[in-house]
């Protein structure tokens, strides 16, 4: 999360949390008083969550974030969660998830990977997914929402608490910490429209409007995608199964194949 004096920006990866937080230190006139990048509030602010601050985040198609999120990660090997995947298969083995000359088999092969709880356990063994009960039910995007839009996601995202996925959107709705989300789909838009309503309530900069302009341009996608759009890297099944596993995000948010 990034905290300024007055609101807090929620940035889920990968949803144009990028772009958002580049433009905010464009339009404010302080810096921001917290950041714990892709993290929830209470792990900056573990006792007074939002303590009344406005707060919203950014969410995306769970079927693009899938396929942005592979892409990325042949981009940058190094990405935080799948750098021990890489040092646990080794080259060879790795070469067939995250292989960009291959795009459509390989991508295949990661999201199928990425939905097993063995392979989580005994390969993504650096990450808390890997770990969790929810694995078996909740899609990595949904896991990775609700981690960084709910209080005390280590404690309140146990088998004890969430059991399957009725629980998961119950649980989603009950604790989310944020007034707004913006869909990175209307980003541009949207946010600005955002900005402009809200310029003195948050103490952005007074010419904000021509910062916009100049400023906020469609975010770009940074991920590299070999396919034209991210329905050409599904099947049927690869698109059920992202139906079924992340049914928190596209029910919540009403998102469409």
């Amino acid at each position: 999360m990034i905290e300024y004096e007055k609101f807090i920006y929620l940035d889920v990866y990968k949803t144009g949390s990028t772009y958002v937080a580049a433009l905010l230190r464009k339009l404010m006139a302080d810096k921001p008083v917290r950041v714990t990048r892709h993290a929830p509030v209470t792990k900056g602010r573990p006792f007074f969550w939002k303590q009344g601050k406005y707060a919203f985040a950014t969410v995306r198609n769970p079927w693009d974030w899938y396929v942005s999120m592979w892409a990325y990660s042949i981009k940058q090997p190094n990405v935080l969660f799948f750098r021990d995947v890489r040092k646990v298969l080794g080259p060879e083995k790795a070469k067939k998830l995250f292989d960009n000359e291959n795009p459509k088999e390989s991508f295949a092969t990661w999201l199928r990977a990425l939905s097993d709880p063995k392979f989580l356990n005994e390969v993504m063994v650096g990450h808390p997914y890997s770990k969790t009960s929810l694995n078996k039910f909740l899609g990595f995007y949904s896991y990775r929402f609700m981690r960084v839009t709910t209080p005390h996601p280590v404690l309140a995202m146990g088998w004890w608490n969430i059991r399957n996925m009725d629980q998961a959107i119950k649980h989603q709705k009950r604790w989310a910490l944020y007034d707004k989300v913006f869909k990175s789909e209307t980003l541009t838009e949207d946010f600005s429209n955002f900005v402009l309503e809200n310029r003195e309530r948050f103490g952005m900069k007074p010419n904000a409007e021509k910062i916009l302009k100049k400023n906020a341009p469609t975010p770009k996608n940074t991920s590299n995608r070999t396919l034209s759009t991210y329905r050409d890297y599904y099947t049927d099944e690869l698109r059920e199964l992202v139906a079924t596993r992340d049914r928190l995000v596209i029910e919540l948010f009403g998102y469409e194949f």
